[in-house]
C-alpha cells in the first residue's frame, strides 16, 4: 500500500479512537462533576489514547527518513479496538450494575 495511504488510514483510526474515548469518558463524568472538569479529565485521557494508539503503529526499527514512518498492522487495529471496548464496558456497564443493586 503507498505510504499516504497508510498515512492517512491510521490518523483517521487515532483521531476515532481518541474522539470516542473523549466521548465516553466526558459522558461519564458530566454526571460526576462539573462540566468544564469533566471536559479536561476527558481531554487529557483522549490525548493519551492518542499518544499510545500512534505509538502501535511505528514501524519497529523506525529510523527518519529511511522507511514508512506508520506502518498499518493487524494487532495495533486490534489492540486500539480492545482498548476502546474495555473503555466503554467500564464506563458505560459498571457504574449501571452499581446503581441497579
Amino acid at each position: 500500500m503507498e505510504p499516504q495511504i497508510e498515512k492517512i488510514i491510521v490518523l483517521l483510526i487515532v483521531l476515532t479512537a481518541s474522539i470516542l474515548t473523549w466521548k465516553m469518558v466526558k459522558d461519564f463524568y458530566m454526571t460526576k462533576f462539573h462540566k468544564l472538569f469533566a471536559h479536561l479529565i476527558a481531554v487529557i485521557t483522549s490525548s493519551f489514547m492518542l499518544l499510545s494508539s500512534m505509538i502501535l503503529f511505528v514501524p519497529k526499527n523506525y529510523q527518519r527518513g529511511v522507511g514508512p514512518e506508520v506502518e498499518i498492522n493487524f494487532v495495533g487495529i486490534l489492540t486500539v479496538v480492545v482498548m476502546l471496548v474495555v473503555l466503554y464496558i467500564f464506563f458505560k456497564y459498571i457504574p449501571d450494575n452499581k446503581n441497579k443493586s
